[in-house]
């Protein structure tokens, strides 16, 4: 990031690493400013890493393609903001299944209630995350479909 006052991607890879820390990650104007700043290449390539995914597997989900994410040095403000919406996914479904491996195991299984397809595949809109969020809410309350 290029203003050290908004939250860079790495302090959200902190956030993620803290036990049920979600007050960081829920406070949306500075996480707003953030993305309009813009995400860097570095922190994108460390977030990635941290959640084991590969930067093609993301490029499916995130609004560049994989020359932009691997070229750009500070990502526009839609692909920023996909970003962050990943990184909240991301702190969700390690609080609720304990850890990011188990949690990429979930996100590439199919789900009945999220319509017979992987919850990675729906990471691509915003409404599909929220699906998402809504169906891992349901699993940590023990509402199974």
């Amino acid at each position: 990031m290029k203003n050290s006052s908004y939250p860079e991607a790495s302090s959200l890879l902190q956030v993620m690493e803290a036990e049920a820390s979600y007050s960081v990650m829920y406070n949306r104007h500075a996480v707003i400013a953030a993305a309009r700043e813009g995400v860097t290449r570095k922190d994108f390539f460390a977030f990635a890493k941290f959640i084991s995914q590969s930067v093609a597997a993301l490029a499916e989900i995130i609004p560049a393609s994989y020359s932009t994410l691997t070229k750009k040095k500070v990502y526009d403000k839609e692909t920023s903001e996909r970003i962050f919406e990943l990184a909240e996914v991301y702190t969700i479904g390690k609080e609720v299944f304990g850890s990011i491996p188990t949690f990429n195991k979930w996100l590439a299984r199919k789900s009945l209630p999220l319509g017979g397809v992987t919850p990675f595949s729906l990471l691509d809109t915003s409404y599909g995350i929220s699906l998402v969020k809504e169906e891992i809410g349901r699993i940590d309350h023990g509402v199974l479909a």
